[in-house]
């Protein structure tokens, strides 16, 4: 494995090569985004949670559903997914990358998932993915051990039904060819978080890790996805922090609407469209918060605008939820230890804030509720529309939560459990 990631990762004019030979796919696997609803005679599908939210629970044992393992090179590390839902990368602690893409039935119902390509990234434990926006083409992110960045396109297809033809077959038999387009490397400590800005603040990769600092990334040319460059970077003040989450605010275009009106000299962009992320810090002391950063367009840096928390629990994961109506509360979720803490917010406000030059002394998050596991929790993400919950323990299960529609209740929704 290490000769194979030496001899791809050498050049500039990289192009990935399939790991030979690795039938990666061995066995159908149950996709995570699917559930059915929830009724009072039937108990929560976990397979279908994500495209319809759920009603309330009325069995307090939630349905448990057993998963699939696929196979990859090394010990998975993380795993994203695309806009589409239908298109997950995973890494791996020999430095590996695996694309899996969802075969779906042809009445449209989600199928299994095979694996269209796996390469060689890095020399090191790969530590974190992320996908682009669909707005930007199929372009995907990773980082390692090393402190490398890397940024990889599918290689684009030729015209014509032969290529098209030996492109499907590339796909079918996992080796379909990604190239590097950039590689970069500002920190000599691991990069273990990634995450792509919503695309109304253009093609910008946020990345952190173990030295504290936030960096943040755009390519010259975005239709190329070329000349990738350090743009701006955010750094803790106290020494010795480390990074362990990093999650943009994604605001619904309906919210940007309403934010952006005419001026005299032409549109103005309001709260809404400002760029805000929120990033989980520790440090060697046991200390550890979680801060939200706004960027301030006249200064042209970013600014911390309040603090959600701070306190002895360890924040392994944070999520922000999708801002779905205007002048709502917003909910960011903390993993803290073996609780999930989850943080009503204000976001004009800590906008507002951060526009202002305003410090971390005035905090503007409120618990409002904690969710109890019996691990210590290491995932967290939120649906489309930010009423459910998924969060990762290590006791080796995925659980949804959702509030309960008459009194506001968090509760388990169902259980995910691999092989």
């Amino acid at each position: 494995m290490e000769g194979a990631a030496e001899d791809i990762v050498a050049d500039d004019a990289v192009v990935s090569r399939p790991i030979p030979p690795h039938p990666l796919m061995s066995s159908p696997t149950r996709d995570p985004s699917r559930a059915s609803r929830a009724s009072p005679t039937r108990p929560p599908q976990t397979l279908e949670i994500f495209a319809h939210p759920p009603t309330p629970n009325p069995d307090p044992h939630p349905q448990t559903v057993q998963g699939t393992a696929l196979e990859t090179r090394g010990e998975v590390t993380a795993t994203c997914y695309d806009t589409s839902g239908t298109r997950m990368a995973t890494c791996t602690t020999q430095g590996a990358i695996h694309v899996w893409d969802r075969v779906d039935g042809p009445d449209g119902a989600p199928g299994t998932w095979r694996q269209t390509a796996a390469w060689a990234a890095h020399r090191s434990a790969c530590r974190a993915v992320a996908f682009a926006g669909a707005e930007f083409g199929r372009c995907l992110a990773s980082s390692s051990d090393d402190g490398t960045i890397c940024l990889w396109r599918e290689s684009v297809r030729a015209p014509g039904a032969a290529a098209a033809a030996a492109a499907t077959a590339a796909a079918e038999d996992g080796s379909s060819e990604w190239e590097r387009c950039a590689q970069l490397r500002d920190s000599s400590k691991p990069v273990t978080r990634l995450a792509f800005a919503p695309a109304d603040h253009g093609l910008q990769l946020a990345a952190a890790g173990d030295d504290g600092a936030v960096r943040f990334y755009s390519p010259a040319d975005q239709l190329a996805l070329h000349q990738w460059e350090l743009c701006n970077e955010s750094e803790a003040l106290r020494p010795g922090a480390a990074c362990s989450g990093v999650a943009w605010r994604v605001p619904n275009a309906a919210v940007t609407d309403v934010d952006r009106f005419d001026g005299p000299e032409g549109p103005i962009h309001a709260h809404g469209d400002i760029p805000t992320l929120a990033v989980a810090l520790r440090w060697p002391d046991g200390a550890n918060d979680a801060r939200v950063l706004c960027y301030d367009e006249a200064g042209m840096r970013w600014r911390v605008s309040g603090r959600v928390y701070e306190g002895p629990a360890e924040v392994n994961a944070l999520a922000w939820s999708p801002v779905t109506r205007a002048g709502e509360p917003e909910t960011i979720a903390l993993a803290l230890g073996a609780d999930v803490g989850l943080f009503r917010v204000d976001g004009r406000a800590l906008m507002d804030d951060g526009e202002a030059g305003a410090g971390v002394e005035s905090p503007r998050a409120a618990l409002d509720a904690t969710l109890h596991h019996p691990a210590r929790v290491v995932g967290l993400d939120w649906n489309s529309v930010g009423n459910t919950l998924a969060t990762s323990a290590e006791d080796g299960r995925v659980r949804l939560w959702s509030a309960n529609a008459l009194d506001g209740t968090w509760e388990t929704q169902a259980q995910l459990v691999g092989e």
